[in-house]
């Protein structure tokens, strides 16, 4: 059975990896990564909420998401 991936079809259609570059340039973060960037680590946490095992994401190693998600504040201001 195909799962439905509608979390990641919304967000998709929400927020663009321009908008989340432009967010992120507001804040002054500069994202240095190549191929993991913000909007790869969304993709991420997003699926993980979902849990859309079949949503196909880049391969990267562990340490790269954790490396990129330690340095993300959590406080909602």
């Amino acid at each position: 059975m195909k799962k439905n991936n509608t979390i990641m079809n919304i967000m998709q259609t929400f927020l663009t990896p321009e908008e989340v570059e432009a967010v992120c340039n507001l804040i002054g973060y500069k994202d240095t990564s190549r191929k993991f960037t913000v909007y790869t680590l969304l993709q991420y946490f997003v699926a993980a909420v979902g849990e859309l095992s079949d949503f196909k994401l880049p391969q990267v190693d562990h340490s790269t998401i954790s490396k990129k998600a330690s340095t993300v504040d959590y406080e909602i201001t």
